[in-house]
């Protein structure tokens, strides 16, 4: 029922005692005034009169009363329901649907366009805020983020559009100031915010854009405000960034395979295909796990075309735990058989590999016995104390490191003596030559003849026929992988060579 019929309901039955009350007080008054009530003096009929009045008047007060206090209370519920609405109720930020609608209106319409400004704002590194100090940490920073955002650009609207990105419409275009205020904004944010009594520095990164010398509509505002938000995480965040024409063109494709590609992982999109790598006779010995993205409009898209623009995000961290936990939870399926995952360069720079690594081992209660970490021979002779520091650290967890593509850079035999590896894989070129190229016979055999002194287990990749599975063997390589044994598939589609027999895992791999 609607207030005004609950309104109508409610005082109907009083608004009928008062008519009544007031018919009394009129007819009590006439018959007393003509005397035609015999038995009733003239004094008491007005008496009477006056009383009947009185009550009305009252039940008319009553009534006025408790129609303002209904009005009032609908006008509360009605401002609280849009409150509800049209703000967020942790930030008291906007929402994004209301955001948008008071960007448009404050672009004006095409025949009045109106300047304005928008800027994006991302909290840099929020899911370590989060997993560090706690998601009730994670939530005062927000709330200190908006806080801080209103009082600075004074007049403005803040609104928030995710998990940790906001938006503020400024309406005005003075780039100077608005980057005088930007600056002001990085300071209060990177001065940090107070936990149990220690400050903890904040950093954001910022687009902006201006309406409309660089868009003129709410669509197209939004997409250069994120190229040029992009382009600030990209520099290595907590700097600001105005958008620019020369972000339209890569950059934009680049940003919208992110964001595809960051969609894809929560929707399901990705796959994780294996390649098995066998024994010397034949035996599924372990496999690869590689990653592919089943696109729902452009089909199965190979790493080749995704990975590099990954890298240029932490969004590869996202990826590598997908991969990681996908194949935990498929280990299961593989018998005394290793998984072989790979790593990126980039992966490899921050810590949050071997703590992501330890954190699920821990939940899927799997052993890092039970996988290979792969890295390309690129990584290895650009690897800083830093990264071989990280890589001592999966190897102290169990893991066995694997050496990509060897011979295809400039990583050279001596290499091998400092490098933590386990494992050698030599690139499919030299493999293919073995039938009549010398050099790769004798740099096979060579390598071969190391890793057998070091105690380090060799693969030959990419082999494609029992020619080269032959010649392979016989330059002293102990594992194999190549199509000739088996294409990457599935879990469930997967044919494994059996050989005579599955060897158990071994420390050599």
């Amino acid at each position: 029922m609607s207030i005004l019929a609950t309104i109508k309901d409610h005082s109907g039955r009083i608004y009928r005692g008062i008519q009544s009350l007031l018919v009394i007080s009129i007819a009590v008054a006439a018959l007393g005034a003509f005397d035609i009530l015999q038995d009733l003096p003239a004094g008491s009929a007005f008496a009477i009169s006056i009383l009947a009045t009185s009550l009305a008047l009252l039940a008319l007060m009553y009534m006025r009363s408790s129609v303002v206090h209904r009005l009032q209370s609908a006008a509360a519920a009605e401002a609280e329901k849009h409150h509800f609405l049209t703000r967020d109720a942790m930030t008291g930020a906007m929402t994004r649907r209301y955001f948008l609608e008071a960007l448009r209106d404050s672009l004006g319409t095409m025949r009045d366009r109106r300047e304005a400004t928008l800027l994006l704002i991302d909290l840099d590194h929020f899911k370590q805020l989060n997993d560090t100090f706690g998601h009730q940490f994670g939530d005062l920073t927000l709330m200190h983020l908006v806080k801080t955002s209103e009082r600075i650009f004074a007049g403005a609207m803040v609104g928030r559009l995710g998990g940790d990105e906001f938006g503020v419409i400024i309406p005005h275009g003075d780039l100077a100031a608005i980057n005088k205020d930007v600056r002001q904004l990085l300071d209060a944010m990177r001065a940090g915010k107070s936990h149990e009594g220690k400050t903890i520095p904040l950093s954001i990164s910022v687009g902006v854009a201006l309406a409309p010398a660089h868009a003129s509509n709410t669509t197209e505002l939004m997409l250069v405000a994120d190229l040029a938000l992009y382009e600030s995480k990209a520099a290595g965040r907590g700097r600001v960034t105005v958008f620019d024409e020369e972000m339209l063109s890569d950059k934009r494709y680049r940003r919208l395979v992110e964001r595809e590609l960051r969609a894809a992982v929560y929707l399901g999109e990705l796959e994780l295909h294996y390649q098995p790598i066998v024994n010397p006779d034949g035996s599924t010995q372990a496999l690869e796990g590689l990653i592919r993205w089943r696109h729902p409009v452009r089909g199965l898209i190979a790493p080749a075309e995704f990975i590099a623009i990954a890298e240029r995000s932490t969004l590869i961290d996202m990826l590598g735990e997908w991969v990681f936990k996908r194949a935990c939870a498929d280990i299961g399926q593989f018998p005394g058989r290793r998984i072989s995952i790979n790593v990126s360069g980039e992966q490899l720079k921050r810590d949050e590999i071997v703590t992501m690594c330890a954190r699920v081992l821990k939940e899927t209660g799997r052993s890092a016995s039970q996988f290979i970490i792969e890295i390309t021979e690129t990584v290895a002779t650009a690897a800083t104390s830093e990264i071989l520091r990280r890589l001592e650290a999966l190897r102290g967890l169990g893991f066995h490191i694997a050496l990509d593509d060897f011979g295809t850079g400039h990583c050279g035999f001596n290499y091998l003596k400092t490098l933590p590896v386990d494992i050698i894989k030599i690139d499919r070129s030299y493999i293919r030559s073995l039938a009549h190229d010398q050099v790769a016979q004798i740099f096979v055999s060579a390598l071969a003849q190391i890793a057998r002194i070091q105690q380090v287990t060799i693969v030959a990749e990419g082999v494609e026929t029992a020619e080269e599975f032959a010649l392979a063997k016989a330059a002293g390589c102990n594992r194999f992988q190549g199509y000739f044994f088996g294409r990457p598939a599935l879990r469930d589609k997967l044919a494994l060579p059996d050989g005579r027999s599955a060897e158990p895992l071994a420390l050599s791999a």
